[in-house]
């Protein structure tokens, strides 16, 4: 009965404010001024275009209109472990996978470590921050492709991108999209804060587009993908040896069949 109150609670709180702009450079750095100047609350910061939207690294998302660009803003009572931080990119990354597989007809993937995946083209991806200063945050970036016409996509980005403007989406909109993207993401963010994982574990790997398929790392080895387990690492093995990579080693991969 405790869970349930309390996480009625938060989904209450989570949806109480939601700030909208048509503009930003990124919602991930206007959730950060946001937490700075001293909101304490959870809220979700979102825009209808970002001029300089953030992918891992030093990577841009490209983000013309059309496009579900949001940041999460989560405030904490005690600092995250190092497991809840990794699988939060995989909570966010099924929360818009299963939010787009019951709203439309279409067979939404996960590609590890934090993309969504349609007809093998990145739909989406997830950012990931962690705010362990003065102030607990959870920052969770969300970037989908829902509605965006695919030629406004930066070029550099377009090839491997894609988009469900053509796609038969009629019962999804942005309010809706938003709407039940909050209320599925903070029940698995709820889920890893009580360090339970065998949930997200198997629906990311249930739609993970390299599950059981061959992996060659950039030191020419090859693995196969047996998927995330339960410390949140990928888990690689052949013949010879096992490999665990962090969500942070994404950059030895090389090519996946």
């Amino acid at each position: 009965m405790y869970h349930q109150i309390a996480r009625l609670m938060i989904l209450k709180t989570l949806v109480k404010k939601i700030i909208h702009f048509s503009t930003v450079n990124s919602t991930m750095d206007e959730a950060l001024s946001f937490v700075k100047e001293g909101l304490e609350h959870p809220f979700l910061i979102v825009a209808d275009e970002q001029k300089i939207g953030k992918g891992r690294g030093k990577n841009i998302w490209s983000s013309p209109k059309g496009g579900f660009y949001g940041t999460y803003a989560l405030p904490l009572e005690k600092r995250a472990t190092e497991q809840q931080i990794l699988f939060m990119h995989y909570a966010a990354a099924v929360a818009v996978q299963q939010v787009l597989e019951k709203e439309t007809v279409l067979e939404i993937k996960t590609k590890w470590p934090n993309d969504i995946y349609f007809c093998n083209k990145k739909l989406g991806g997830i950012l990931i921050e962690y705010l362990s200063g003065d102030k607990l945050f959870l920052l969770i970036g969300i970037g989908v492709n829902l509605f965006v016409n695919i030629d406004d996509i930066a070029e550099d980005y377009r090839k491997k991108s894609i988009s469900l403007q053509l796609r038969d989406t009629q019962n999804l909109t942005m309010d809706n999209f938003t709407s039940k993207l909050s209320d599925t993401l903070l029940r698995f963010v709820v889920e890893i804060f009580e360090n339970s994982f065998s949930n997200i574990i198997d629906l990311f790997n249930s739609r993970l587009n390299h599950f059981e398929k061959k992996i060659k790392l950039r030191n020419g080895n090859q693995y196969y993908c047996r998927g995330i387990n339960n410390s949140g690492k990928l888990h690689l093995e052949n013949e010879a040896e096992i490999m665990q990579l962090n969500v942070d080693d994404s950059e030895m991969i090389l090519e996946m069949s």
